[in-house]
């Protein structure tokens, strides 16, 4: 995962505070203001009511290979969010599937009527056919997306989904929280 706009939150919350005003820009400011802006940011970002909103100014980004039915509940998370996907279309097009194209095993059988379709389409180009393969594609089915949100969408996607059924969700959360640089690792308490 990569982070980017930390330093101008925290420089941002100095203005709030009267600690960065003075200051051109992050480099200018003191290791020691550093240090205390940090500490600020660590009480603040434990709180919500929009004492917390600097942690939207921080975007991440995130490589992801899930299946669909975890996709399908993180879409539900849509606030300022965005990503790009494999599409699906080209992905079942590549090559015959495998058992590693699914979060968990698929029976040969199903993986064989997949792979007879996929077969069908290659000689064909029988939209019928490629529209079918699509509609059997089971919900265990791996995609990858580049997943870009911010702090803020973290801690509540953390919030809500930390004691969630689903052991993805787990995976995820425990992802946010290795990710967050320490001195903010609070907002997910």
């Amino acid at each position: 995962m990569r982070m980017e706009g930390l330093p101008e939150a925290l420089f941002g919350i100095g203005l709030s505070y009267g600690l960065t005003s003075e200051y051109e820009g992050w480099d200018d400011v003191p290791f020691d203001r550093r240090m205390k802006l940090q500490e600020i940011a660590s009480k603040l970002c434990r709180k919500g009511a929009g004492e917390d909103k600097f942690l939207r100014q921080v975007l991440c980004w995130w490589d992801v290979r899930a299946p669909r039915f975890w996709w399908s509940e993180a879409d539900t998370f849509k606030v300022a969010t965005t990503a790009q996907s494999e599409s699906t279309m080209h992905t079942v097009m590549r090559r015959p599937l495998e058992e590693r194209d699914f979060e968990y095993s698929v029976s040969g059988s199903v993986r064989n009527s997949l792979n007879r379709m996929f077969l069908e389409y290659s000689e064909t180009k029988d939209e019928r056919v490629f529209l079918e393969l699509k509609n059997a594609l089971p919900e265990g089915f791996l995609q990858r997306r580049i997943w870009t949100l911010s702090l803020a969408n973290m801690k509540n996607i953390h919030r809500q989904r930390k004691s969630h059924r689903l052991p993805q969700w787990h995976a995820v959360c425990d992802a946010f929280v290795e990710a967050t640089p320490d001195f903010l690792t609070g907002m997910y308490e």
